[in-house]
């Protein structure tokens, strides 16, 4: 009986030991992200070295919309990446690429302008020297603004303004910051932009100071030599400075036949209680098939929330898609919700935000996009984002700071943007919100 009693104890004790083991396993994979920096020449790096045959490559530039000098800057600059350079033309680059299987993109947003290759590992030499001639030695020609960039500004500004998300997006940031990061993300017919202007551009950001490496799939000690083989001449520069983000609010109705849409927002500095408050409203289900059981589940995927996180500021948006009578609805089913919210937020509904909320601010850390935003924290703060303190960060959001901010939302000046049949869509005030 002593002997089972014994042997009983000691599964128990066992269990609790592999349960205990399995937790620290977990919080240490949760408290580091697999990243080593460095900075080499004045360049930030940073790299997670994973196993697996394929590398992506980042070079992430702080050389975003906000920061454009002339509007549409910024886009005509991202544009010109992977033309002709004195080492290789634009052509040779492609055939190039596509030999060894690669692939190259450039992406623009608000903060960054990203340089991302991927490609076989063992081709990290030549996309490396690629990127960092791209980076820092563009030929800039009168002649390829005419003929390719100019062209592809049109298209992608043709694109943008037919797809009404992206419309409701422009409206809610110009409403919510007017400058900065208010500033439109692509160049518009209108714009004036001289081959001059993006020269001036490119001399002020493409430096040394705006630019973090980024890469998976490579080691730190093979990176610090390339940036020292291929960057070494590169322009040190001054960093672009970012001011702090004011926000106005206000309210814009853009007419389009894009499709109809309805956005309001409030934006402050960075707070992961914006995190925590928009996993609480939910609306996107994460599950297949269902709509999921968060505040804004009633508006059967019609209404959803998200925040957008910029260098120094948030912005929670809330936004209400169909056709205007759905809207409508949802839109008055969303500040429903938000009172919901203002009138107080029950244990299990915080828990279960927060939950929400963690995983999705590191999920936005993985894959591609997120290397890019491992490059923006790097520029900004100097060091990677650690997963351990985002954990916490979330961790120490109070019922009552998610209560107060819903409060604010109802009571205080917000972003408004409503985008399509505008003369049957509803005004901000008329939902109960001001504007």
């Amino acid at each position: 009986m002593l002997v089972s009693s014994t042997s009983a104890c000691l599964r128990r004790a066992a269990s609790s030991s592999a349960r205990a083991n399995a937790s620290r396993s977990l919080a240490t994979a949760a408290a580091d992200l697999g990243f080593e920096s460095s900075t080499v020449d004045g360049i930030k790096m940073a790299t997670k070295d994973i196993a697996g045959p394929i590398t992506t490559l980042s070079f992430v530039i702080k050389a975003g919309s906000r920061y454009a000098t002339v509007p549409g800057v910024a886009h005509a600059l991202q544009r010109f990446a992977y033309q002709n350079t004195p080492k290789r033309s634009g052509l040779r680059l492609t055939r190039e690429t596509e030999l060894l299987g690669g692939s190259l993109t450039s992406e623009l947003t608000r903060d960054s302008i990203i340089l991302t290759a991927r490609f076989l590992k063992d081709d990290l030499p030549y996309f490396f020297e690629a990127l960092s001639d791209v980076f820092a030695q563009p030929t800039l020609a009168r002649h390829e603004l005419a003929e390719i960039v100019g062209p592809l500004l049109k298209l992608d500004a043709k694109l943008a303004d037919a797809d009404a998300t992206f419309v409701a997006s422009e409206g809610i940031n110009s409403a919510a910051y007017r400058k900065g990061l208010g500033l439109p993300l692509y160049a518009q017919a209108t714009d004036a932009i001289s081959i001059d202007t993006v020269r001036a551009y490119k001399d002020a950001v493409y430096t040394k100071s705006n630019l973090a490496i980024v890469a998976s799939g490579a080691d730190i000690s093979t990176l610090s030599d390339l940036v020292s083989s291929y960057l070494e001449t590169a322009p040190a520069g001054t960093a672009s400075s970012t001011p702090a983000s004011t926000f106005y609010g206000g309210e814009l109705r853009i007419p389009t036949t894009a499709g109809n849409l309805l956005s309001f927002g409030y934006a402050s500095d960075v707070s992961p209680t914006f995190n925590v408050l928009a996993s609480v409203l939910g609306g996107a289900s994460s599950i297949k098939w269902s709509y999921g059981a968060s505040l804004l589940s009633t508006t059967a995927g019609k209404a959803y929330a998200k925040v957008t996180p910029y260098n120094g500021s948030s912005l929670l948006t809330i936004t209400a898609t169909g056709s205007p009578a759905e809207i409508t609805s949802a839109g008055a089913a969303a500040v429903d919700a938000l009172q919901t919210v203002a009138a107080g937020v029950s244990p299990e509904i915080l828990k279960k935000g927060i939950a929400g909320a963690k995983f999705d601010a590191l999920y936005a850390l993985e894959g591609p996009a997120g290397l890019a935003s491992v490059g923006k924290t790097l520029l900004a703060s100097g060091s990677v984002p650690a997963a351990s303190s985002i954990v916490s960060e979330i961790e120490s959001v109070t019922a009552e700071s998610v209560k107060s901010l819903a409060e604010k939302i109802l009571s205080e000046k917000i972003a408004a943007v409503a985008v399509g049949k505008v003369s049957e869509l509803p005004y901000a005030d008329e939902l109960g919100l001001k504007a």
